[in-house]
């Protein structure tokens, strides 16, 4: 796994986006943008992945804006999919790295999973880390998990949907 490197911008960004922050709307589609893009800087400097090999894929709608992020930094091609409404089709990139806001079982990114495709977010339960192993790029680790709902603050096992969130949604 790799994970994003710490900064005082990179630490107010996180704060931001967690779930327990209150921050809805634009203020949370820019820490997303902002943070993909840092993330995909640092996926850049890596050196394996060639923007006219690589495909940034959103996870909708929850992964766009981080996608963004990370597509306006790392110059590679960008696509789309909706797990709730359509069957994956693999880019024809060498890379295909699938982006979504929270990774929590991992569920819907393992069901496509194949060799030569990652997975970035921004926020991933630490139980689901080993199914992605190397091939995964995130912000930050967390032991917390919830089902997502209509919820301004977590209470018991539901919290904040992030999607929600993003959109203005609660």
């Amino acid at each position: 796994m790799y994970e994003l490197k710490r900064n005082e911008e990179v630490e107010r960004l996180i704060a931001m986006t967690k779930s327990d922050s209150g921050v809805c709307g634009p203020r949370l589609v820019e820490a997303h943008r902002e943070l993909g893009r840092a993330l995909g800087a640092q996926i850049g400097q890596l050196g394996q992945f060639e923007p006219e090999e690589t495909t940034v894929v959103a996870v909708l709608r929850g992964g766009i804006f981080f996608a963004e992020g990370m597509y306006l930094a790392m110059g590679c091609r960008f696509g789309l999919y909706d797990p709730k409404h359509e069957k994956f089709m693999r880019p024809g990139t060498r890379h295909v790295i699938l982006v979504d806001s929270v990774i929590n079982t991992g569920r819907t990114l393992t069901e496509v999973w194949d060799s030569g495709v990652y997975a970035a977010c921004c926020v991933v339960n630490e139980r689901a880390v080993p199914l992605f192993g190397e091939r995964l790029f995130a912000v930050r680790v967390s032991g917390n998990s919830f089902v997502g709902g209509e919820v301004p603050r977590q209470v018991g096992s539901v919290g904040p949907d992030t999607t929600l969130r993003l959109f203005h949604l609660l």
